[in-house]
């Protein structure tokens, strides 16, 4: 980029003078704090330029082995379409911009589902919108129209969280070649995650300070990867049975239907409640009004059971019952050969390995929860 000028009066032209970033922290993760507006969200979209909500800054990364807060990212933030949105924000002499931030910011996009829950991603926002004075439900009026959902807007973060759907940014003053590089290359290899890079050139003159923010890394070319995805729902509207059931043939065999039908009904005859998921997935939840309000456990249409650990929580007794069955689950599929993970938190197990021993884990997540509810 080359210089900006002011024109005076007469027409005569005066470049403004270069800012360049000292302080990390005050001259650009606070300005992008106050000002999310420059992100450049109508350059990212043109047809419908990108409105945001901040969601947290400094935004607590758990260690999934601990279970402690270890790291954070910078700006957290979601798009009208509930898109998430991670920011990290580097001076252009902080070497680090070059290739630490790169993947530190890919681990956050491949386990970001693993880190936080619907509950607390809604938890933080609500806590920036206190700070500023407004209220959680006017923001998303404001954000995403008068018929936004806080509780659907929150579910679609998880989700797209999920699915991969996301947005990866780095905001920087100014942009090394290399990252550049490597923005352009992931972009055009990632299909559903866009990589983007923003720069943010201070000028000053007479006291004003001017950001000019311009987007790199969101060539024609990465723009149709990004259209060529097509998911088998649109992001947004809910399964139903008949939509979920009818559309497994394409995704498993007979044993496997069979097995997802019999899941299904044993949740309704335990008293739970059956709730169905937005995503391109296919998904169906499983929660027990006696336990807590999250779900024990999901089902997607593929045969994979995710069992939910990590939303098990909020009182003794559910963080007891969400132990026992975890200890109960773990004898039992590893007997089969199954490699429990090192962060369970959300741990998903393919059909071949709960499927033949469907009736023994609903007999014991039944009789946990007739001891707890």
């Amino acid at each position: 980029m080359g210089n900006v000028y002011s024109v005076d009066d007469d027409g005569s032209t005066t470049p403004l003078e270069r800012i360049r970033c000292k302080q990390e922290y005050s001259e650009l993760h606070l300005l992008l704090e106050k000002n999310p507006d420059l992100l450049a969200g109508e350059q990212i979209n043109p047809d419908d330029p990108r409105r945001w909500l901040l969601i947290a800054s400094e935004m607590p990364v758990p260690d999934p082995n601990t279970g402690e807060d270890r790291w954070s990212i910078d700006l957290f933030l979601a798009d009208q379409d509930a898109t998430p949105t991670f920011v990290e924000c580097k001076r252009f002499d902080d070497t680090r911009s070059r290739r630490e931030v790169v993947a530190q910011m890919l681990d956050y996009a491949a386990n970001g589902h693993f880190y936080w829950t619907k509950e607390q991603i809604r938890d933080y926002a609500e806590q920036i919108c206190v700070k500023s004075g407004r209220s959680l439900e006017g923001a998303i009026a404001a954000l995403a129209g008068s018929d936004g959902s806080v509780d659907g807007y929150f579910e679609r973060i998880q989700d797209n969280l999920r699915e991969g759907q996301l947005r990866l940014v780095f905001f920087l003053d100014e942009s090394p070649m290399e990252l550049r590089s490597l923005v352009d290359f992931l972009n055009k290899q990632m299909e559903r995650t866009e990589v983007l890079l923003v720069e943010a050139r201070q000028y000053k003159k007479d006291g004003l300070r001017v950001v000019v923010p311009t987007l790199f890394g969101y060539t024609e070319e990465a723009r149709m990867v990004k259209r060529t995805v097509t998911v088998s729902r649109p992001s947004g509207k809910l399964w139903d049975a008949d939509s979920f059931f009818d559309s497994t043939t394409a995704f498993a065999g007979a044993e496997v239907i069979t097995a997802l039908r019999t899941i299904h009904d044993k949740c309704l005859q335990m008293g739970g409640m059956v709730t169905w998921g937005k995503g391109g997935q296919g998904t169906f939840m499983f929660r027990h009004p006696g336990m807590c309000k999250n779900a024990i456990f999901a089902v997607r249409r593929d045969g994979t059971l995710n069992l939910k650990f990590g939303d098990l929580h909020g009182s003794p007794s559910v963080e007891r019952f969400r132990d026992q069955l975890r200890d109960a689950a773990k004898a039992k599929l590893t007997a089969r050969g199954y490699s429990w993970p090192e962060n369970d938190y959300w741990t998903e197990v393919p059909w071949e390995f709960w499927g033949p021993i469907e009736n023994d884990i609903l007999d014991t997540v039944g009789t946990l929860i007739s001891r707890t509810a």
